[in-house]
């Protein structure tokens, strides 16, 4: 039997909140059913009208109402309520997860949502010119650029960002804000370092549809990928994130293009020689030879001023053959060989070598990477790379593979060099505090780890792919019945289930990128949209509406375009006075009134709009963006069935105390007929519906 409630709270906007405060005072048995809490004021970026906060942000300001409610122990539910029907002595409400409420009142605080203009042309060029938000991430939170992994606030104009197509775009634009409030912290399946965003911020992702009985392991499909913001993520969901497509071949490669030597008759010597100076060949071929030497190098190797060396256990003799062969084949040089205790040391003395393997693949341990170039390589070179690598600093263990390295970006590269192969690895972090909680030891000398360790693993339903291009057959392979799938490569994505959603505290900046095609970039584990306000970078832009929303977006695109046009149907913007003075104020930004916008038309991207009113003796006006800020819609659907009265507008009318016209039934916020839409009188509203709910169920004893 379902529980019954003195209230339920459709809705978690600050009416709702602040109504759930009060009830609990009144000691009235109460739930908030919400599918996310903050409603449009959490989206908003800046409050400076709610009394006690000189400056806000939406999201803290809702941070602080929930934190209230739940000082008071009141319930909340994440849910959508799809019905509320009228019982005998009560109401019975019935989410879309088919959980069911009885209520002796209720409370109706759904407010609204972002109305479109539904003109021709606006499905069709949004985000090809056509915007609606804002999104950001903290200045720490790290995106693919240049096959690395970087911090977001690091990258600058010359990088190029993985996007959603596989491909490497370049980036058209920066934006910077101050940000306080609550980040989304979102962890898939298989890659275990989170990703921090802003709440509004999209991603895309599918869900997955598992077979059926016996076949529950197999026949998956797949719904199409579409875009949901962060603090609407479940971990029904899945991210996505691109296997990298470019390809580029290269034979070969010229010393002397990358580190500074003389070449005479094709060979190359430092310019400064000394008597132990070695002339190399300056053509160096990227054949299978030299990329099993690069593996050996970024995971056994490291280089001084005129060295290069590779160390190994003295058994590992197939490995040390194999260096040998290919240093003297690749530069004809014969390698010096020591050995102590159970080391072997592999040297070559070149300084051009040294210096080109240093700046390819840097010098320690934790700063070893891989060169752009050759992270998009074919696929098939790229099988001798991993296969020398694993052979340096791989292993393997009872149940998969597993690679090691204090390189975090190292790491990700190869994770990204596995996808290509139609593998996907877990890569796990351990982090200096626990690796050195136990005593750890080589040789009886106590060692202490400076830098984190990552594992990079491949077992499951990838086994018997890394086995094939190891050479190892692992021996797992012929033991196992079944193998269980929890990760899926499609149409060129992997497809990472999210295994955890946390919210996380944040104050200062966040940053966003922008990018001129595809509009994504990768936020470190999956495929995120970028921001839309530096694309219009000295750019004629437009932005539909009058409201204050209207007017602040007009300001904030007014530092990157060139031109700002606000359109809108009425006589005058009705911004806030302060707003309206510094829109006027702003020689960037033009007002057309008594104007509506009736088409967008455009190519691949908006290029011009239809009015319903000749500017400049022409209806036709070219746009090369548009924001559109025209208001909301009411939510108000739920109580139509039950004879609850509305405006012309859909929205609930209410009296001074927020009574409906149907006993028990009690609306607040932007949902209701007020003509002033603000968080403040919202929280009014639900007080004073909470009076009336009390009254009303004391009058029932």
């Amino acid at each position: 039997m379902a529980e019954e409630y003195d209230l339920v709270i459709i809705g978690g906007g600050p009416g709702g909140l602040a109504a759930a405060i009060y009830a609990a005072r009144f000691s009235l048995k109460t739930i908030i059913i919400a599918k996310e809490l903050g409603g449009m004021i959490a989206k908003t970026h800046l409050v400076e009208n709610y009394p006690g906060f000189k400056k806000i942000s939406g999201q803290e300001l809702t941070n602080k109402l929930v934190d209230h409610v739940k000082e008071y122990k009141v319930e909340i539910k994440q849910d959508e309520v799809s019905k509320l029907v009228k019982k005998q002595d009560n109401f019975e409400l019935i989410t879309r997860n088919k959980e069911s409420y009885f209520a002796k009142t209720v409370l109706i605080a759904t407010g609204t949502q972002v109305r479109h203009l539904n003109i021709p042309g606006e499905k069709e060029f949004f985000n090809k010119g056509v915007s609606y938000c804002a999104t950001c991430l903290p200045p720490n939170e790290s995106i693919i650029s240049n096959s690395s992994i970087k911090e977001i606030k690091e990258i600058n104009p010359l990088d190029r960002i993985l996007t959603i197509d596989g491909t490497y775009q370049e980036i058209d634009g920066f934006t910077k804000r101050d940000y306080f409030g609550e980040l989304i912290s979102i962890k898939p399946r298989f890659f275990n370092e989170p990703v921090q965003l802003t709440p509004n911020h999209p991603v895309l992702t599918l869900n997955i549809k598992k077979g059926q009985g016996k076949n529950y392991w197999k026949n998956f499909k797949f719904t199409k990928p579409k875009w949901i913001k962060a603090n609407e993520l479940t971990t029904k969901e899945a991210v996505l994130y691109p296997i990298i497509k470019e390809v580029k071949n290269i034979d070969k490669i010229k010393i002397s293009d990358y580190v500074d030597v003389e070449v005479l008759n094709s060979l190359a010597k430092p310019k400064r020689t000394t008597q132990t100076s070695n002339s190399i060949p300056n053509e160096i071929k990227v054949d299978s030879d030299f990329l099993h030497l690069i593996g050996y190098y970024v995971a056994e190797g490291t280089s001084y001023k005129h060295m290069l060396s590779f160390s190994f256990n003295k058994k590992e003799t197939k490995y040390i053959a194999d260096v040998k062969a290919i240093l003297k084949k690749t530069f004809k040089l014969s390698p010096k060989i020591e050995k102590q205790d159970n080391v072997c040391k592999i040297t070559i003395y070149s300084k051009p070598i040294a210096d080109l393997f240093r700046k390819f693949f840097g010098k320690y341990a934790h700063a070893k990477k891989i060169p752009h170039w050759i992270m998009i390589l074919p696929v098939n070179k790229q099988k001798e790379l991993i296969k020398g690598l694993w052979r340096g600093d791989g292993c393997t263990r009872e149940k998969d593979f597993c690679y090691t390295t204090s390189s975090r970006q190292l790491a990700y590269q190869l994770r990204d060099l596995l996808l290509r192969q139609k593998i996907i690895p877990s890569l796990q972090i351990r982090i200096t505090k626990s690796l050195n909680k136990k005593e750890n030891e080589i040789y009886g000398r106590r060692i202490y780890f400076k830098h984190n360790k990552y594992h990079i693993s491949i077992g499951g339903q990838f086994l018997g792919k890394l086995s094939k291009i190891l050479g190892v057959k692992h021996p797992k392979i012929n033991k196992r019945k079944k193998i269980a799938k929890h990760a899926w490569i499609h149409n060129n994505f992997a497809i990472l289930p999210i295994r955890e959603i946390k919210k996380v505290k944040y104050s200062g900046k966040v940053l966003n990128i922008a990018t001129n095609k595809n509009n994504t970039y990768i936020a470190k584990n999956f495929i995120v949209h970028n921001c839309d306000g530096p694309l219009f970078r000295d750019k004629i832009v437009g932005v539909v509406g009058g409201s204050d929303s209207a007017a602040k977006e007009a300001l904030l695109l007014s530092e990157y375009a060139k031109k700002v046009y606000i359109i809108y149907r009425k006589e005058k913007i009705r911004a806030e006075p302060i707003n309206t003075k510094r829109v006027k104020a702003n020689k960037k930004i033009e007002i057309i009134n008594n104007t509506n916008i009736t088409e967008i038309k455009g190519d691949k991207f908006i290029n011009k709009v239809i009015l319903d009113n000749p500017y400049k003796n022409s209806k036709e006006f070219p746009l090369e963006g548009l924001f559109i800020e025209v208001g909301s819609v009411p939510i108000s659907y739920l109580v139509k069935d039950l004879g609850v009265k509305l405006n012309e507008k859909g929205e609930i009318n209410i009296d001074k105390n927020s009574k409906t016209n149907i006993p028990g039934i009690y609306a607040a916020g932007d949902v209701t007929c007020c003509q002033y839409k603000q968080a403040i009188i919202a929280v009014a509203e639900g007080v004073n519906a909470v009076f009336s709910a009390y009254m009303y169920i004391k009058s029932k004893q």
